[in-house]
């Protein structure tokens, strides 16, 4: 399995990055966790929802990703100082402003070979513009690595998304970029606010519901986890 940053961006705030992020690093851990470091980079500095999740459970950095460049350089150091480790790098709210100044710097040396590691993007996704919008600014700077956009179930079915099928046909960089789109399912409303004001991992969240709710919710994480079945099949090298 070849070392891996995914970062989960997206651009605006309210669209399912932390759920996203929070899913993702348990289905990492209960996967490769055996032969693999599943490192967190928390770029979230108002709202760090998952990193207070993890911070005692996996190794996790703190980072502001914006148009100053320490950020950018301390995710850079650790990244190239680590070795059979899995990245989540959990992006902010705006987050566009700092790729805009520094991600093509960033990518630079990753499509270059020097640093060994493929870069895989996840995008949430709500019906409204400027979530592909922002989605062809980010392409446009980084170019390198898969990206998948996920539609969160959230907002509504995958056949509701119909703008971002509409601008799809007209923009190169997502015909270009994007290799599939993914549905990330929705969990129900109460069992939603459980799992979001709890502050728990997946398998606490588990153990503090009662026994349907619990079963809902390991249904809806079987669905989850399927999301990153489908793409996140690492070979071993």
């Amino acid at each position: 399995m070849k070392d891996t940053i995914i970062y989960v961006g997206g651009g605006k705030g309210g669209v399912g990055k932390s759920m996203v992020s929070i899913v993702l690093v348990q289905y990492l851990l209960d996967k490769y966790g055996k032969s693999k470091t599943v490192h967190l980079i928390e770029t979230d500095e108002s709202n760090p929802d998952v990193g207070r999740i993890y911070k005692e459970k996996i190794p996790v950095s703190n980072a502001l990703l914006d148009e100053n460049e320490k950020g950018w350089i301390l995710t850079a150091n650790i990244i190239e100082q680590s070795r059979d480790t899995l990245f989540v790098i959990n992006s902010a709210a705006r987050s566009n402003m700092g790729i805009r100044k520094h991600g093509h710097n960033f990518v630079t040396i990753f499509e270059s070979g020097k640093v060994p590691y493929n870069l895989l993007t996840l995008w949430p996704m709500n019906r409204q513009r400027d979530s592909v919008t922002l989605l062809e600014e980010y392409l446009e700077r980084v170019s390198f690595g898969s990206v998948y956009p996920i539609r969160n179930q959230y907002f509504g079915e995958s056949s509701d998304f119909t703008l971002y099928t509409k601008l799809y046909k007209d923009s190169k960089y997502l015909k270009n970029r994007v290799t599939k789109v993914l549905d990330f399912p929705a969990l129900a409303d109460l069992i939603a606010d459980e799992f979001y004001t709890g502050g728990k991992t997946l398998p606490e969240t588990v153990d503090k519901l009662g026994a349907f709710m619990a079963q809902s919710f390991l249904s809806w994480q079987h669905q989850a986890y399927q999301v990153f079945e489908d793409i996140l099949e690492f070979n071993e090298e």
